[in-house]
């Protein structure tokens, strides 16, 4: 797997540029040969998060979605506590889901609903594709504020790459929105 480091990368506070930013960075993998060992894969590291772990975008996907990518945060489970279809635990995930932020949202509006409103306005600046200016959020439930931020971010981003002729990114905010 190639390793690429965008943590120094400045990405366009518009949102049309940077979803072209983004697909140009895709574009410069070389192609793959084949399946297995013979297909290229990629890790891009996006952000290093204080406590050590950092947020990745992996490529391909194998969602069939030709500029798809998965994102992901190292030593993470997204997964603790979801029971699967059978009753037993659901499979560990380094992969965020709209529903696990979702779910991470809602325990956070419980827990500290005046926080949370300060946080959301911290979203909204990233739906508009503004750094946010504050990432540290004292919450003592969920994921740290800084992770939640980052990966938000970058499902925004997702979304746009894979869905821009439809809602794209609004879809996610609006649920978000609706907690």
């Amino acid at each position: 797997m190639t390793e690429i480091d965008l943590t120094k990368t400045i990405f366009s506070n518009n949102r049309a540029i940077l979803r072209k930013e983004i697909i140009e960075i895709f574009l410069n993998e070389k192609p793959g040969t084949g399946k297995g060992n013979l297909a290229t894969r990629y890790k891009y590291i996006i952000s290093r998060l204080q406590d050590g772990r950092y947020v990745y975008l992996s490529r391909p996907a194998n969602f069939n979605n030709g500029f798809d990518f998965t994102l992901n945060v190292s030593s993470t489970n997204f997964n603790i506590g979801i029971v699967n279809k059978k009753g037993g635990n659901k499979r560990a995930s380094t992969r965020p889901t709209h529903d696990n932020i979702l779910t991470d949202l809602k325990n956070k509006k419980e827990k500290n609903p005046q926080l949370f409103k300060l946080f959301i306005d911290q979203i909204d600046l990233i739906f508009n594709c503004k750094n946010p200016t504050n990432i540290k959020f004292d919450f003592q439930v969920g994921h740290p504020s800084e992770l939640l931020i980052e990966c938000i971010k970058w499902l925004f981003i997702e979304q746009d790459v894979t869905y821009w002729n439809y809602s794209g990114r609004k879809m996610f905010y609006n649920g978000i929105k609706g907690i």
